[in-house]
């Protein structure tokens, strides 16, 4: 697998930010087709048609150049259907897809079409009839099957539930989940002074992909200092190297609303799963939901402004309810709760408090951002232009110069630089006579 920096054709796959698998010929491709022009629409660019205009050029390594698009990725929608799964170049290309989730933290999103997904792990039904028979002697046949049973085990979206019989609210509704967790690459921590923690910490600490362990990590300091928009900018910087993630703002306040703590592990849920439909009943069965549901998955969990255990135990309660190398935040003004949740490392709000118009900063300061790399991109390309017209100009010169120039005005150049060069050895061959005298004489010629 290429490296996502490590193409000469890399400077045209950086456009995209989801890669969308799936077979060519399924007779249900309309389906991606209007996912993939939904998130456009939605200023996501994605990579599923385009490439059937680039690759079909001639000298073009199409495998090669599937492999950089998978790696420049943030994300991959996968269109498990019967005709993918009987598809041994879609099976391989499944197989690059979750080497990257691996390597990388590629974000998959299975799309189960007429497929149940306990049939995929378990293959069986017609569909692998046909599969098995096929591949069963084929060397790659195990790794095949390896990955068919990883992506049946990721959260996506199964076309055959009820609420899926419209294909428009079914498109809808995927687009929609994708976009909320589009990948924001215009945030930076550096507004922050210095004095309000070393922001390079905290990133260097959550950015360790390969991590297994369930980390728990705390944030302390008392109000206005900067804790919740810390916590913000790790969330949106790392979000899409986990399975799924979810950021519950004002815990504390909203706990204490009616049926507060069942609410918020129900939005713990449906923002993780990707499933608005998610119903809890109270808060005893959503502990068991949230340990049977995530203790599998890999997931990113930021809790804002907690104030009480009980919130701690409804919804973090054990490590073990979820996947290794998951990471869970808790921002709050009381360290005596970050040591009962036996965090692993506690940060201190240290300096003066952030003022309170810090949100209004920030939005000047992200516009300050965009409109200075816009005026980069113009003077660049004004530069650019300038260059090319200058370029312009000197051949036009040269070639009028060259039309007009007759045989007589050359004749007549090279005589007046004859002249002038003649006028200059002369004076040097009288001074170097002088020099040496007359013959014979000091030194002079014999």
């Amino acid at each position: 697998m290429a490296s996502p920096s490590s193409s000469s054709s890399s400077s045209s796959l950086q456009k995209h930010e989801i890669y969308i698998s799936v077979q060519n010929d399924d007779p249900h491709k309309s389906v991606p087709d209007m996912i993939g022009k939904a998130l456009t629409i939605h200023g996501i660019p994605n990579f599923n048609d385009v490439k059937e205009l680039r690759l079909r050029q001639k000298g073009v390594d199409i495998k090669r150049e599937l492999r950089e698009a998978i790696g420049m990725s943030r994300m991959s929608i996968v269109f498990l259907s019967k005709n993918y799964v009987c598809s041994t170049w879609c099976l391989e290309e499944l197989v690059v897809i979750l080497e990257c989730r691996r390597k990388w933290g590629l974000i998959v999103l299975p799309i189960f079409y007429d497929l149940d997904p306990s049939d995929i792990r378990k293959l069986r039904g017609d569909a692998f009839k046909i599969v098995n028979a096929q591949n069963k002697e084929l060397m790659w046949w195990k790794r095949w099957k390896s990955a068919l049973k990883v992506a049946a085990n990721l959260c996506g979206w199964d076309n055959r539930n009820a609420r899926h019989q419209s294909l428009s609210l079914f498109v809808g509704e995927v687009s929609e989940a994708i976009k909320d967790r589009k990948i924001h690459t215009n945030l930076s921590i550096s507004i922050y002074p210095l004095r309000y923690d070393t922001c390079d910490q905290y990133l260097s600490l959550f950015l360790q992909i390969g991590m297994d362990d369930v980390l728990i990590v705390g944030l302390c300091g008392p109000s206005n200092m900067g804790k919740t928009v810390i916590a913000s900018s790790i969330y949106e910087q790392i979000f899409f190297t986990f399975e799924g993630s979810c950021f519950l703002s004002n815990v504390g306040q909203n706990s204490r609303q009616p049926n507060g703590l069942v609410k918020l592990q129900e939005k713990l849920l449906s923002d993780i799963l990707l499933d608005s439909d998610i119903k809890v009943r109270n808060v005893f069965r959503g502990v068991d939901m949230i340990e049977e549901k995530l203790s599998s998955k890999r997931v990113l969990v930021v809790l804002d402004d907690v104030d009480d255990m009980d919130q701690l135990y409804a919804l973090v309660g054990k490590r073990n309810w979820f996947g290794v190398g998951s990471k869970i935040i808790i921002t709050t003004r009381k360290l005596y709760l970050l040591k009962l949740v036996q965090a692993d490392q506690v940060f201190l709000a240290q300096g003066l408090p952030l003022p309170q118009n810090i949100e209004s900063i920030w939005k000047q300061f992200q516009l300050s951002r965009r409109v200075i790399a816009g005026l980069k991109e113009y003077i660049d390309s004004l530069h650019q232009s300038t260059v090319k017209e200058e370029g312009y100009l000197e051949r036009c010169l040269l070639e009028e110069r060259q039309k007009n120039v007759t045989q007589e005005q050359v004749i007549a150049d090279l005589k007046q630089a004859h002249q002038r060069v003649s006028g200059l050895i002369e004076p040097n061959r009288r001074l170097i006579h002088m020099q040496q005298g007359p013959k014979g004489n000091n030194g002079g010629l014999v």
